[in-house]
C-alpha cells in the first residue's frame, strides 16, 4: 500500500464513481481500476461494492477512509513543514550578541526578521565579545553580533570565523546637561581635554577604548580614562557631573534627563557592529534570511561575497 493508492482510493470513495474519480485525477479509468484492485488484493478485503450507477464503500472501505485521510494529512503537513524549513520560513535561529547591541542594532533587526519569518523560533545567548565568538565557533549560535575593534572588520575574530559589517555609527560626546549649552551644537574633543573620560571596557564594547584614545590623540591630548563595566554606568557617572564620555550615537537611547549627546567636529570616529558566522559552514535558511536583512542585500546565496568583500577590506 503506497500513498498514490491511498489518494486514488479516497478520490473514488468521495466521488462514489470510478469514472468521475478518473476525471478528477486526470487518469483514464483502466489504470485507476487496476490500482484499486491491487490495493484490495494487498489488504485481502473488498473496499467497494460495484454496481451500474457507481460504487459504494464496504464496512472495511469506510474504515480505511478514516485512516487514509489521517495518513495523507500527516504526509501533506510534513511536506509543508519541510518546505517551510528549507525556505527559512520556519526552524530555529540562535543569535549570540554583546549586551550593548540589545538597545542599538539588535531590536530593529529582530523586528524586521520576526515580521518576515514569524514562525522561526529565536534563541538568544548574551555575553562579551570573546564569549559571542566562542558561541558561534562551537555552533551554540548560528550568528554573532559584536562591536568591532579598529583596524578592519576582520581583525581579532580568528581564522575560523568570517565577519561582515552590519552597521556603522559615529562616536558622539556624552556630557552633563548642565554643560551642554556652553559646549554648543558640536563638540571639539580638545574642549574636553581636562575632563575625566568614562569608557566601557573591552568586554563590553570591543575596541571602544582604542577608538577613544585615537580620537583624543588626534585632537592633541592624552585623555584620563576610567573604565567601567557597563555603558549605562558611564552615562550615569557623566550625568552625576563627574566627567564626560565618548560613545556610539545610539547611546542616546539610554541617556537619562541629566545627560545629553553632542556630535563631534571633524574628524568623527566611526565604530562598526559586525555579524560573525562560521567560515566552514553554509548558514541555515533562517540565518541566510537574517543576514540578508542585516546586510541589506538581495543576494540569494549564503552571502559569501558580502563576507569576502569585508575580508579583503
Amino acid at each position: 500500500m503506497d500513498l498514490r493508492q491511498l489518494r486514488y482510493f479516497l478520490a473514488v470513495a468521495e466521488e462514489r464513481s470510478v469514472t468521475r474519480a478518473a476525471t478528477r485525477l486526470h487518469l483514464t479509468q483502466p489504470p485507476l481500476s487496476a490500482q484499486l484492485a491491487r490495493l484490495e488484493h494487498e489488504l485481502g478485503v473488498e473496499l467497494f461494492v460495484r454496481h451500474r450507477r457507481g460504487v459504494d464503500l464496504t464496512e472495511a472501505g469506510r474504515h480505511l477512509v478514516e485512516h487514509a485521510r489521517r495518513v495523507l494529512s500527516d504526509v501533506d503537513a510534513a511536506a509543508e513543514s519541510v518546505r517551510r524549513t528549507g525556505q527559512g520560513r520556519s526552524g530555529r535561529l540562535a543569535l549570540a550578541f554583546v549586551p550593548a547591541t540589545a538597545w542599538s542594532v539588535l531590536p530593529p533587526l529582530l523586528r524586521r526578521f520576526h515580521s518576515a519569518r514569524p514562525d522561526v523560533e529565536l534563541r538568544f545567548l548574551e555575553g562579551h565579545t570573546d564569549a559571542v565568538a566562542e558561541h558561534v565557533r562551537s555552533r551554540r549560535a548560528d550568528l554573532g553580533l559584536v562591536h568591532l575593534p579598529p583596524g578592519g572588520a576582520a581583525s581579532g575574530v580568528g581564522p575560523d570565523l568570517d565577519v561582515a559589517v552590519a552597521r556603522r555609527e559615529p562616536l558622539v560626546a556624552v556630557v552633563p546637561r548642565a554643560r551642554a549649552d556652553d559646549l554648543g551644537d558640536r563638540v571639539d574633543l580638545s574642549d574636553l581635554a581636562g575632563e575625566p573620560f568614562f569608557c566601557p571596557g573591552r568586554t563590553v564594547w570591543g575596541g571602544l577604548t582604542p577608538h577613544l584614545l585615537g580620537a583624543c590623540r588626534l585632537s592633541g591630548f592624552e585623555p584620563v580614562l576610567h573604565e567601567v563595566d557597563l555603558v549605562q554606568s558611564a552615562v550615569a557617572l557623566v550625568g552625576a557631573g563627574l566627567g564626560v564620555s565618548v560613545l556610539p550615537a545610539s547611546v542616546e537611547r539610554v541617556c537619562g534627563p541629566d545627560t545629553v549627546t553632542r556630535p563631534l567636529t571633524r574628524p568623527v570616529p566611526v565604530v562598526e557592529t559586525g555579524l560573525l558566522r562560521r567560515r566552514a559552514d553554509a548558514p541555515s535558511p533562517p540565518a541566510q534570511r537574517f543576514l540578508r536583512l542585516a546586510l541589506d542585500t538581495p543576494e540569494p546565496d549564503v552571502l559569501g561575497p558580502a563576507f569576502a568583500r569585508t575580508r579583503q577590506e
